[in-house]
């Protein structure tokens, strides 16, 4: 009988296949204590090991930049910064000079620090840290010891396999190959690691964090993968095979079908022209926003930059991310939010203090603003990047005048710092919208922007005053609350007074429901995420801006949220318009 397992879906795509269960695992380090003559001889090591492992990842990454481009070759430099991070270093030759240990002992013990600190986030990005960590442990590890770097030795007549681990240090995951491994598999992880882009990249198939449920898959069984569900079968029907090779034709027609819609405009039935842009959350989701007909990207988020790093990003860091994605979109906007750290996101180059609210605290803009090698960096990369593509400069969390006239000073510093043969471009630079204090004051803000984004999510528990990550209140936080909508209205009369570009790149924008509310209220322009962004593009398709200008004209005294849904939801009952939408997905 076949064995149903749900992970997380990482990278897209179906497998069937049998397992080759992997264990990549440094022998336990021994205690052992050395000589105090010995001290100087012991660090010496140390540093060799250092220089043998960061030889090491220099030649995976020119492997890795020469078979799937320069930007993904960059994830191993980030291990090159762990492995020659200060704190490691000195933590390192600390335990053997104080301690008289081995350098594999103190290495092993600094490095168990760094975990802790890491494992006290909650946050996926510093997790994801973690898989790099462990790279980077087993790469000097095996250097200090003599042996040979983990790796994933598959032989040419060996039959290609789905891979399953604990984990997949990206050292390995670079050096898979499709002919071999037809998917991956592993306890711990996020759609953000490095290995999963790796994976990625190479079009594997993975699901991630299926945890305590790795034991149940057996070395040789057969295994039936989603890599978009994250839904595994262990030893799967005859019925199963059969319903897997069906959804495999199917898939390849509806890639046809997206294809074709990839290259449509996005109209509605009475010809009102949409743009439908992307959020993406890492450069690497390029490909799939340009697969799904993505008209560029209207929200980068760069917290992939900063958090989990114990480094502020260099300027050469970032400029190539955001050339990147400009490049991808010759000719489309690509709006590059700065750093919307605190709340819940944290560097951990930052200092931190707690805070009783840190989502009213000091976050986004303020921080940057009171960092400005931080923010400086960010600017000139993105002005850099410029020469590139359509690059707009997005600011969040906006409240008062004087953040905006700070941003623009910042800009005019880093425009003043441009050697000659640097792009002298001066980049739209943009607000979000997504406090009560913007809206309000969008016609003392209009003059130092050009273009403004609304961010519903942040605005909902702002004039609710409801928590979106408390479950006590998730019955108030409603973003087609009555008061909320009104003010999306207000929101595009006043840029239609102050000749401002509108979008909006809240979640509210990936909804079927909230889009057709803001096409009715005039908006024209969504960032959306890539899971939704093929279901909102066709469900536009079919809507009448003309019915929907009408319906929100004459519901504009709905009492609840609710009740604005249910005047959507008969629209949408009447026309068949969702249906249609849920097709495309």
């Amino acid at each position: 009988m076949s064995l149903l397992l749900e992970g997380i879906g990482a990278s897209p795509g179906r497998a069937l296949g049998p397992v080759r269960v992997i264990e990549w695992e440094i022998p336990p380090i021994p205690h052992r204590s050395i000589e105090s003559g010995s001290v100087s001889a012991e660090i010496e090591r140390f540093r060799l090991a250092r220089v043998q492992a960061l030889a090491r990842l220099h030649d995976l990454q020119q492997e890795t930049a020469e078979l799937l481009g320069g930007f993904e070759g960059k994830v191993f430099e980030s291990q090159a910064y762990m492995i020659e991070d200060p704190d490691l270093v000195a933590g390192t030759q600390a335990y053997i000079r104080e301690n008289l240990l081995t350098a594999e002992r103190a290495f092993e013990l600094q490095l168990l620090e760094q975990r802790v600190q890491m494992l006290e986030s909650v946050h996926a990005m510093v997790m994801d840290r973690l898989a790099d960590l462990r790279d980077v442990r087993g790469n000097v590890l095996s250097c200090l010891m003599d042996r040979p770097a983990p790796g994933l030795d598959m032989s040419e007549d060996e039959e290609p396999a789905i891979v399953v681990a604990r984990d997949i240090a990206p050292s390995v995951a670079v050096r898979m190959r499709p002919d071999k491994v037809l998917g991956v598999i592993t306890a711990s992880g996020t759609r953000g690691s490095h290995s999963v882009l790796l994976a990625r990249s190479l079009g594997i198939p993975a699901v991630v964090g299926i945890g305590q449920h790795l034991g149940q898959i057996r070395d040789g069984c057969k295994l039936l993968v989603d890599g978009r569900s994250g839904r595994l079968i262990v030893d799967p029907t005859p019925a199963e095979i059969e319903g897997h090779h069906r959804a495999l034709a199917q898939l390849e027609v509806r890639r046809k079908i997206l294809a074709e819609l990839a290259a449509r405009p996005t109209e509605t039935v009475d010809g009102v022209h949409a743009v439908v842009q992307a959020n993406l959350d890492q450069p690497f989701e390029v490909a799939d926003a340009i697969r799904l007909g993505a008209e560029g990207v209207g929200l980068l988020r760069t917290e992939f930059l900063v958090i989990g790093h114990r480094e502020i990003p260099s300027e050469k860091e970032q400029y190539e991310a955001y050339r990147s994605v400009a490049e991808a979109f010759p000719g489309r906007e690509v709006t590059i939010r700065t750093f919307d750290i605190g709340g819940d996101k944290y560097p951990q180059f930052m200092s931190m203090q707690e805070e009783e609210n840190p989502y009213l605290g000091w976050r986004a803009i303020r921080v940057c603003l009171d960092d400005p090698e931080l923010f400086r960096n960010q600017l000139r990369a993105a002005v850099r990047a410029s020469e590139y593509g359509n690059v707009r400069l997005l600011i969040p969390l906006v409240t008062t005048v004087e953040e905006m006239v700070r941003t623009r000073d910042h800009l005019a510093a880093v425009y003043e710092s441009l050697s000659e043969d640097e792009p002298q471009r001066r980049i739209p630079l943009g607000l979000m919208v997504e406090t009560p204090a913007a809206l309000e004051t969008l016609d003392l803000l209009a003059p130092y922007a050009d273009f403004v984004s609304l961010g519903t999510n942040d605005l909902t528990q702002y004039v609710l005053a409801a928590d979106r990550g408390n479950a006590k209140v998730a019955g108030i936080y409603d973003p087609l609350h009555p008061a909320l909508v009104r003010m999306y209205g207000r929101l595009v009369d006043e840029c239609e007074k102050h000749h401002l570009d509108l979008s909006v790149c809240g979640e509210l924008s990936a909804d079927p429901i909230g889009v057709a509310v803001l096409l009715g209220l005039g908006y024209r322009k969504f960032s959306v995420s890539l899971s939704s962004l093929a279901e909102i593009r066709e469900l536009i398709r079919h809507l009448s801006v003309q019915e929907l200008e009408r319906m929100c004209a004459q519901n504009s005294r709905c009492a609840s949220g609710e009740e604005v849904r249910s005047v959507v939801q008969s629209y949408f009952e009447r026309t068949g318009a969702l249906k249609v939408g849920e097709a495309a997905t």
